[in-house]
């Protein structure tokens, strides 16, 4: 993360906006009422009154700095707070109490466990509401708040373009919601636990659960599309799923799919993802993704008590994880970060 002495929304877009690192993730909007997100980052849409003389700061450094993902975060700080320090610390996955690989019965990116878990938490009175990326029409994302079974059901799926997910919980914390689950990218599961840490903190009512999804980097949306029918001469909003994984993008249409390696996507790629060290979601109760299962499994990284709380409340297969697979992907991004900084 990114180290600075500049403060509030001025330095905010200075070391953030201004340098092409904004994640997207919305969690500065979220309970600012200045902010509104424009197309790619966040703007300003009145004076700030961190600005005036004489009034309450919203917080140490203005809201907008403090909970954003790419300014200086300490990691192991957040780790402590909401994970479990009996799990076991591993140098390249994080902490963990489980990791298995696995698979239900509703057909999903993968397993279809992130899905499972949302609709037993909802059924089981364990969740409020859930936030999640519905796709819409031209292959792009939007956040919404869901509330039943088939709300969640008609979000399933991994979407790889920028959705700001962070940015819906303000909403639903100011509608009356008191336990919010979320699904979002490393980088927004650390806007997450920064926003409870500096906002909610004294609010013990507000119980959020952070189910991470394994993220290597996310794409543009405008440029994403554009690439993929230049290179694949199909549209990807036609598409039925898209899959990245072993170094490939697989695009399914009609039952036919389509590749190309993800190096030619590389243009494409958020500036925040480049200085984003994290693809397994270190700091969300349970991480998800596709590395290290067979196909049609999920890899499920479980990090906390209410993490395996809800692991528990579902039924699936068992498979097997191969752990030096997540391992060795996790050490490529590292030392991509490494040579960028």
């Amino acid at each position: 993360m990114l180290k600075g002495s500049s403060k509030g929304f001025e330095g905010l877009k200075a070391e953030i906006i201004e340098k092409n690192l904004c994640s997207y993730c919305g969690a500065c909007v979220s309970f600012c009422e200045h902010l509104e997100l424009g197309p790619e980052s966040p703007i300003l849409k009145e004076e700030c009154s961190l600005d005036k003389e004489g009034v309450l700061k919203c917080s140490e450094n203005g809201t907008c700095y403090d909970v954003c993902p790419m300014t200086e975060t300490d990691i192991e700080g957040l780790e402590r707070e909401f994970l479990d320090s009996e799990g076991m610390r591993d140098e390249r996955l994080g902490i963990y109490k489980k990791l298995i690989a696995g698979k239900t019965q509703i057909e999903g990116q993968d397993g279809g466990v992130v899905t499972s878990m949302l609709v037993a938490g909802v059924e089981k009175k364990l969740f409020d509401c859930v936030i999640v990326a519905e796709r819409i029409e031209g292959y792009n994302a939007v956040p919404e708040i869901a509330e039943d079974v088939e709300e969640i059901k008609k979000a399933k799926g991994t979407k790889y373009v920028q959705c700001p997910m962070v940015s819906k919980i303000g909403e639903a914390v100011k509608s009356g919601k008191r336990r919010i689950a979320i699904v979002g990218t490393p980088c927004e599961i650390r806007a997450v636990r920064k926003i409870q840490s500096v906002l909610l903190k004294e609010v013990p009512q507000v119980e959020i659960t952070a189910i991470g999804l394994f993220c290597f980097e996310s794409f543009y949306h405008d440029k994403f599309v554009s690439k993929t029918k230049e290179l694949l001469r199909i549209d990807p909003s036609s598409a039925s799923k898209i899959q990245i994984a072993k170094g490939e993008c697989v695009v399914t249409v009609n039952e036919k799919r389509y590749k190309t390696k993800i190096a030619n996507l590389e243009e494409m790629v958020r500036g925040s993802c480049h200085y984003c060290d994290d693809v397994t979601a270190r700091l969300a109760d349970v991480s998800v993704g596709s590395v290290g299962s067979a196909e049609g499994y999920s890899t499920v990284i479980v990090r906390s008590e209410r993490g395996e709380q809800l692991l528990d409340m579902i039924e699936f297969a068992i498979g097997e994880v191969n752990k030096e697979e997540i391992s060795k992907i996790v050490r490529f991004k590292k030392a991509k970060v490494k040579d960028r900084t």
